[in-house]
């Protein structure tokens, strides 16, 4: 299924910038990547310049030279104790965490990425469905679908896995661009029970976040 947006990010960054938005409602956006999604103002602001700090730190195979195609990148949760460390370790929290970003595809990726590539950017959700072992943790698939917009195309896939002996609930949305160079990757999740006491609210942030791609 197609779910095209039809919304100006143009005229969403006017708002932004003249202060026209409810007093209720804040944007994480990147006017330069021509990204944004909405999400109430209680929301604390996990920085790019803390993330991009946190990142730098990681020993991981292949991790400095990911970090070198970022373009932009932004968390947001509603717990102020929850920091960058939160964003990437994927743990579940009791508290939802949104994660944006925007980064520059490897030459070896730009002809390599699929919807299934899309989907496994966080765990292999498709080696779990297609291959499952004695190692594959309890989960399931709530909802997955294509998303369509102005530059991008890719898949939305909504799913429930256990880690660690807790479950959470991921909205996951992954794009790439048309001209197949950049990703777009929108996260927001929780523990299952978290996410069940906030489906409503984490479900319409995760429907706002549009790709209009950089100009």
């Amino acid at each position: 299924m197609h779910r095209l947006r039809a919304v100006s990010l143009v005229f969403v960054l006017s708002l932004i910038l003249t202060g026209c938005a409810g007093p209720s409602q804040q944007y994480g956006f990147s006017k330069a990547e021509g990204v944004y999604f909405a999400l109430p103002n209680s929301w604390h602001q996990i920085s790019s310049k803390s993330l991009n700090a946190h990142e730098a730190t990681s020993t991981t195979a292949g991790a400095a030279e990911k970090l070198a195609l970022v373009k932009w990148q932004v968390g947001y949760s509603t717990d102020p104790k929850i920091g960058p460390k939160e964003v990437f370790n994927f743990e579940p929290t009791d508290s939802p965490i949104a994660f944006a970003r925007v980064r520059s595809l490897f030459p070896d990726e730009i002809n390599a990425v699929s919807y299934n590539t899309l989907r496994d950017l966080i765990v292999p959700i498709t080696d779990w469905v297609t291959n499952p072992n004695a190692a594959t943790p309890e989960f399931s698939i709530i909802d997955d679908y294509e998303v369509a917009e102005k530059s991008a195309r890719g898949v939305r896939t909504i799913f429930s896995f256990t880690k660690n002996g807790r479950a959470q609930t991921v909205d996951q949305t992954a794009m790439v661009s048309t001209d197949r160079q950049t990703i777009y990757i929108f996260i927001i999740r929780c523990s299952d029970a978290c996410y069940a006491k906030n489906k409503v609210e984490m479900t319409k942030i995760s429907d706002s976040f549009t790709v209009r791609g950089a100009k």
